[in-house]
This record gives C-alpha cells, sequence and structure tokens, in this order.
C-alpha cells in the first residue's frame, strides 16, 4: 500500500492542480480592466514634470458614477499639491474610464518613488464590485544643467 491517497485519490489531487493553475492565470490576467501608470518619469530639477494615472475598461464596464473614485498619492520629495484627487480633479470626468495628470516639482535630485493607491467601484451589466489597487512609479530626477558661464 503507498500510503493513504491510491491511483484515483492522486488524479484526483492532479485534476484539482490543474484547475488551480488555470483559475490563477485566470485571476492574474485580470480580464477586464487595468490601471495604467507609468514604471518610470524623467524629470529634470525645477521643472514640473507629469504623473499619468489612467482606468482602462474593457467594453460593457465601466466606472461608477455614484461611487467615489479615490486616488492617494504619496512620495517624500514630489513636491505634490494635493496627495488625494477625486472624479472631479480627473482630466475627463465624466469619462467611464477616468484619467489623471498628477503635477510633480520635485525638490531635491536623485531617484524617488511615487506610490498610488485608487480605489474605485468597477460596474457591468448587472453589478459593481470595489477595487481597490496600489502602483509604484520610479521618478527620476536630472540635476538642472547649471548656467552658461558670462
Amino acid at each position: 500500500m503507498r500510503g493513504a491517497v491510491g491511483r484515483s485519490g492522486l488524479a484526483a489531487l492532479a485534476a484539482l492542480a490543474a484547475l488551480a493553475g488555470q483559475a490563477g492565470q485566470a485571476a492574474a490576467q485580470q480580464p477586464g480592466w487595468e490601471v495604467r501608470v507609468p514604471e518610470r518619469i524623467d524629470v529634470v530639477l525645477g521643472e514640473a514634470g507629469v504623473l499619468p494615472i489612467a482606468v482602462a475598461v474593457d467594453r460593457g464596464l465601466s466606472v461608477s458614477r455614484d461611487a467615489p473614485v479615490i486616488v492617494d498619492l504619496a512620495g517624500p520629495g514630489l513636491g505634490l499639491k494635493r496627495t488625494r484627487l477625486g472624479r472631479a480633479e480627473a482630466v475627463d470626468p465624466g469619462a467611464d474610464a477616468p484619467r489623471f495628470a498628477v503635477a510633480l516639482r520635485p525638490t531635491a535630485a536623485g531617484e524617488l518613488t511615487a506610490k498610488v493607491r485608487i480605489r474605485l467601484w468597477l460596474c457591468g451589466a448587472q453589478a459593481c464590485r470595489p477595487l481597490d489597487v496600489r502602483r509604484e512609479a520610479k521618478v527620476i530626477v536630472a540635476a538642472a544643467p547649471a548656467p552658461p558661464a558670462p
């Protein structure tokens, strides 16, 4: 005897493992929506930069207009005017999937990290569900060029 699990039990376990793998792949793809934040942004010290944040949804889905869209931003040295945005601050507040253009004015040269958390309700034809998504972007701040010598 091979232990507590016979051949039929091993086959059942293998089938469950295969199904779990397929479910994991489907969940990892997150079909129907995406929050887009660039991995890297280059800015020159003393100049303004923009961190674009976009919610993309497939046809038939939308971001609820009845529930809030909350974008929280964090990152020392980024020179953020506001650390919380709502749908009203979106570039296109009436769109099915809002986009944001966050102004940055870094205070020091180097590599900084912009942390983004966005909360919203994603709606289909019959139901809505909450989304809470976190993303990060590297902000590379180059020193300002030296002024020309007189």
